[in-house]
């Protein structure tokens, strides 16, 4: 006879918060978040989608102790007003605005020193396709090398067009930015190197854009990556603002408590700024 198998038992084991500090996770207990930026309108306004996310508070760690993976239990309200908590995966997650962080000075530091990081505070969390970012990069690069090539600086120009050709295009994009048609006219440069070059990515191009023909959807350029807005603290009270930080060089900073009667808007580098408030 079949003895059916006897399902596997998937211990989840709430973590106490000496063990969360020890951990030094990503979203520790009471840290504010955003989550589930899946969906993205773009019926509306083509030009200024409406992104849709949830946003809580995390009320506890839990660990599976068959896979070790972390799972976090968010607390939100609805929109009736009620109460509710979700078990959400870490890789759901993102930073709300108001949040405590530590970010890497530079795009080579790692979080895992504290020689180049700064202090700073979330205030906006943006979800980007692969493929606005990848047309957000063409186009920099782009007005890059028209104003090298009227400077005469043929050997900046002769590294853009080194960047450009590692940057992952498509027909699409090619389209949207018309960077084909700039340089197909460096073709015929004065520079020979710079019109080889020039040559080269024409034609990488002309093969993407024959192969994407055949090719019903390109869910690459579907996948979103994460990147945040921050005010950075400088030293001597000094602020600025950093845009387009990447969601790798952000780590949840700890503030520490002040005093019984401390509320979440204690632990906002903003409320300490003179003149901010």
């Amino acid at each position: 006879p079949c003895i059916p198998r006897e399902k596997k038992k998937i211990e989840i084991v709430e973590l106490t918060i000496n063990q969360v500090e020890e951990l030094d996770l990503l979203y520790p207990v009471g840290c504010s978040v955003w989550f589930q930026f899946d969906e993205v309108d773009n019926s509306n306004d083509g030009d200024n989608p409406k992104q849709s996310f949830r946003t809580g508070v995390v009320s506890a760690v839990l660990i599976d102790l068959s896979s070790r993976d972390i799972m976090y239990k968010v607390s939100l309200t609805t929109r009736q007003g009620t109460e509710q908590s979700e078990m959400i995966p870490e890789y759901q997650l993102h930073y709300a605005p108001r949040c405590p962080v530590s970010v890497s000075k530079s795009s080579s530091s790692t979080m895992g020193t504290n020689t180049h990081l700064l202090q700073g505070e979330i205030l906006m969390c943006m979800a980007k396709s692969q493929h606005d970012i990848n047309i957000n990069v063409v186009m920099q690069l782009m007005e890059q090398a028209r104003l090298s090539n009227i400077s005469n600086d043929f050997e900046k120009l002769i590294d853009i067009l080194d960047q450009l050709a590692s940057v992952p295009v498509s027909h699409q994009i090619l389209s949207e930015t018309f960077i084909g048609k700039y340089i197909v006219t460096l073709k015929s440069h004065s520079n020979d190197i710079v019109g080889k070059q020039a040559h080269a990515l024409v034609e990488k191009w002309k093969g993407i854009a024959n192969e994407e023909k055949d090719q019903a959807s390109h869910s690459s350029d579907n996948k979103f990556s994460y990147f945040y807005t921050i005010l950075i603290v400088e030293k001597g009270n000094e602020f600025h603002v950093a845009d387009n930080v990447s969601a790798e060089h952000v780590q949840y900073r700890k503030v520490p408590t002040l005093g019984a009667e401390e509320t979440e808007s204690s632990h906002s580098t903003i409320t300490t700024a003179p003149g901010l408030c």
